[in-house]
């Protein structure tokens, strides 16, 4: 039951970037996208304060506000990656992130990391080159959403450590709530570099915007959550890493029917080898849990 929480959240993640996608090409901008994603994100993950019953060790902020900047960063650079390149590359390849926590927590207590991760960080890098196209040039095209991606998984990878194996000390429930205010006040520093006021994006840009910040929160909070109160930062992460898998899949299958058009632009061939690369993905992540 344990290991279907994180399950449920990577069955979720690939819908939040096809609408984050959606809200970029319809005109809303990556920083007024992404300040409305991660204010809906904030107001999902204050559902879980009310659920609070002691109150936090103040003494052990410190972890809770360097995670909180971690996930900005996480933000920042998903953002750059869905805007720079196809979601069919980008979300599988943020089951990248298991190997950084992998690393992290193998900093914080080596005896929970097995020595395999080599083995599986060689994989996962046959997997990027997979889902970057499987040929040089089709990988050049689509090196800026493979970088960007990675960036992203490590600063990710570094609030689920965090999350994972220092928020008992602070509180569960309180330091997953700092942490999203520090997103939330990180956000505000967008304001002047808009592009224009929020009311001059076009209503639909700012629904996907605000339904790709909803749905990152509730995975995020259930992910989290689970992080928080059971630890098990890497094994958790294994399983949340089979997002590689779903998110080929959804775009895929489903794509059209949520108004995204790779899957037609680039064909079943594509489709097919970027499947393979999350396969190799998972199984990469997989050998490192075993």
């Amino acid at each position: 039951m344990l290991f279907l929480l994180p399950l449920v959240s990577a069955i979720i993640y690939p819908f939040a970037s096809i609408f984050l996608k959606r809200s970029l090409n319809e005109g809303c901008g990556i920083l007024r996208s992404a300040f409305i994603s991660n204010m809906a994100l904030f107001g999902v993950f204050l559902c879980a304060l009310p659920f609070n019953d002691k109150s936090p060790e103040w003494e052990h902020i410190s972890w809770a506000l360097i995670a909180g900047m971690c996930f900005f960063g996480g933000q920042v650079f998903t953002f750059l990656a869905i805007r720079s390149g196809d979601v069919s590359v980008q979300a599988p390849l943020m089951g990248v992130k298991v190997i950084f926590v992998a690393l992290f927590s193998y900093a914080i207590r080596p005896e929970e990391v097995p020595p395999l991760i080599w083995i599986g960080s060689i994989l996962a890098a046959a997997a990027i080159f997979l889902l970057g196209g499987a040929t040089i040039k089709s990988f050049k095209e689509n090196s800026r959403t493979v970088f960007w991606s990675l960036i992203a998984c490590a600063c990710f990878g570094g609030s689920d450590t965090l999350a994972g194996y220092r928020s008992q000390e602070f509180g569960p429930i309180p330091f997953i709530v700092v942490m999203v205010s520090v997103v939330a006040c990180c956000s505000l520093f967008f304001i002047p570099f808009f592009s224009g006021p929020l009311k001059t994006c076009p209503k639909s840009a700012l629904k996907f915007a605000a339904l790709g910040g909803i749905i990152i929160g509730i995975q995020g909070m259930i992910l989290n959550l689970s992080l928080a109160f059971f630890g098990k930062a890497t094994p958790m992460n294994i399983i949340y890493s089979t997002r590689a898998l779903w998110g080929v899949l959804i775009i895929w299958f489903l794509g059209n029917a949520l108004g995204n058009n790779e899957a037609a632009l680039q064909g079943n061939r594509i489709m097919a080898k970027r499947f393979a690369g999350a396969l190799l993905l998972s199984s990469a992540v997989i050998m490192v849990f075993i």
